[in-house]
């Protein structure tokens, strides 16, 4: 890492904060190592913080590093005795919560590809971009699950997880949801198919550790999806070593404290910026991370 200073060479240098160092060092490591990272050294770090205001009062519940490197060795295991495996693409289908952190992060360490997409999508853009990126596996939330059971045929899905957003809820809000809106929302559902699986049984399964794949930096993370503003929506290839080196680049940035600082995560993780800002710099710098699936409820 070389100290900011401008030369005549590079005047944009006298631009940069002072804690910005003028280049940079990016560990040659797979993405989700950043999550097993900071588990292994802030364990008891609030990774998530989730929830909803309930008249004047505000319902929540935490994540701590180590609790979200646990799911997601959890759920890596789950995919891999699926028959996910290195470059093997999984989609995920919902907003910002904490089962989309652990999906994504799930799916790197079981080798896998993450395909993120938008979830306010249509059927048929759905299917074109599950059929276009070759996913096998869908991870939705519940109200999307009717939308994506109509397409899989088309799509190519062979298994589709579904989770429900109370899942992560404290027990009284969760308690207040099934009673009061999880019905009327749409979160209620049952599986349509004996080839789909819910998201919470997995990662109840009984506790072991996803083999160890043999992959490197260079190997594509992430499949995400241009907006289609003119033209179809295309897949840019991602790899680890891009995604690492934007957190990392990122949280020198910033200015951030290790395991000091709180990030709002309004921004939508299925685009890049959500995903870099909020979600990647987060762990790599072992942030807490406050979800809020609707942009619209940033105030509360």
């Amino acid at each position: 890492m070389e100290e900011n200073q401008a030369s005549p060479h590079k005047p944009w240098l006298s631009s940069y904060d002072e804690w910005v160092p003028a280049t940079m060092d990016y560990p040659e490591i797979r993405l989700d190592q950043l999550l097993a990272d900071s588990a292994a050294k802030h364990p008891e770090q609030q990774a998530i913080v989730f929830g909803a205001r309930v008249g004047s009062r505000v319902l929540d519940a935490a994540l701590s590093y180590q609790q979200l490197d646990q799911a997601v060795n959890q759920l890596a295991t789950s995919l891999q005795q699926l028959g996910v495996g290195r470059g093997d693409r999984v989609a995920i289908i919902m907003p910002n919560c904490p089962q989309f952190v652990i999906a994504f992060y799930g799916i790197l360490r079981a080798g896998g590809i993450a395909v993120p997409c938008n979830f306010l999508y249509s059927a048929s853009e759905l299917e074109h971009q599950l059929a276009d990126a070759g996913a096998e596996i869908a991870i939705v939330l519940s109200p999307y699950y009717p939308r994506v059971h109509s397409i899989r045929s088309g799509a190519g899905l062979r298994h589709v997880i579904v989770t429900n957003i109370k899942e992560y809820f404290p027990p009284l809000l969760r308690l207040l949801f099934t009673l009061t809106k999880e019905k009327k929302g749409g979160h209620r559902t049952v599986l349509a198919s004996p080839d789909d699986f819910w998201f919470e049984s997995l990662l109840a399964a009984p506790r072991t550790v996803p083999k160890p794949i043999q992959t490197n930096p260079q190997d594509t993370a992430c499949l995400l999806y241009t907006g289609g503003t003119t033209g179809v929506p295309k897949g840019a290839q991602l790899t680890h070593h891009n995604l690492v080196s934007n957190a990392v680049a990122g949280l020198a940035w910033s200015g951030a404290q290790q395991a000091n600082e709180v990030t709002i995560g309004a921004l939508p993780l299925f685009h890049s910026y959500g995903m870099t800002s909020v979600m990647n710099m987060s762990v790599a710098g072992a942030l807490t991370m406050v979800l809020i699936p609707d942009p619209r409820d940033i105030l509360h």
